[in-house]
Parts: C-alpha cells; structure tokens; sequence
C-alpha cells in the first residue's frame, strides 16, 4: 500500500502539499468523496514562513481534506467544488509551529472539530507528523460526519 507520508517534512512539503511557484490557489475538478462531505483540496500555496496543518482523510487511496492555517487562522475545506475559508473559533492543548491539538472552525452553517496527535520526531526540520486524528464535520442541517484523519504540519521557508 502506498502512502501519502514524507520522510522528512522539509522539501517534500512544497510537493505534497503546496505550490511555490504561483500565489493564486490551483483549482481541481471536483473528485468523487465516496460518501464524505469533503472534497480533496487541490495544491495550496503558502507564503514565506508560513506554517499549515494538513489532514487526510483515511480512505483509500488518502485525500487530503482539509488545510489550516495559524495566521490568518482559517481552516480551508472544499464542498461541492468550492473552496471555503473557516475562522479559528476555538483551540486547545499545546501549540506547535501555530497548531494546537484540538482546533474549532465555523461559519455558513458549517462546524468543524479537529482532534489530533502530533508527533514532532527526530530528524523533521519545520514540522510534525499527525499519526492520527479525526475531523468531525457538521452541516447547516445539524448532520454531522465523523472522519478518521492522519497528516502532517509544515511550514514553508
């Protein structure tokens, strides 16, 4: 089985997770969600010392789902082929690199709860893995879909 997971956070950021080359956001076709809610977001794009969250979610293959960012502190998730922009309303635990292990986001109806571990091994330069973790999504309906995670936080140089 192969696996979206870097050996060592710096580098390979820019290839997994984001763009340097552009600052606009590079826009998909929507993918099929197979019964989520969420669409994998396409390459972002992060400014110089900036440091984002990255979840996948655990289906096969993985589907990156969701991106936060500590300044602005915004979640980015992708419905229906539309990028949205989520403020930070609330957070928890300790911080690493701006991320803590419990993050709330909501607007538009939309209410998102990220519990995570994070793992800031040895011989990662700007970042930490997300073994696991789980992302629960509820709608402006009141539905709510718990989604198993894993990811990793980096920051671009």
């Amino acid at each position: 089985m192969r696996t979206c997971w870097p050996r060592a956070i710096s580098g390979a950021l820019a290839a997994l997770c984001c763009a340097t080359s552009s600052p606009a956001l590079a826009e998909a076709a929507p993918t099929p969600t197979g019964g989520l809610p969420l669409e994998a977001l396409p390459t972002q794009t992060l400014a110089s010392g900036q440091c984002a969250l990255f979840l996948w979610a655990r289906t096969t293959p993985p589907r990156r789902v969701f991106m936060a960012l500590q300044d602005p502190a915004v979640a980015r998730i992708r419905i229906e082929g539309r990028s949205i922009d989520l403020p930070r309303t609330a957070a928890e635990g300790e911080s690493a690199y701006g991320h803590t292990p419990m993050q709330r986001y909501e607007g538009g109806g939309i209410t998102l709860t990220m519990t995570i571990q994070m793992d800031a091994r040895s011989g990662l330069v700007g970042g930490a893995v997300i073994p696991t973790g789980s992302l629960e999504y509820r709608d402006a309906k009141g539905w709510e879909t718990v989604i198993p995670v894993a990811g990793m936080v980096g920051c671009q140089p």
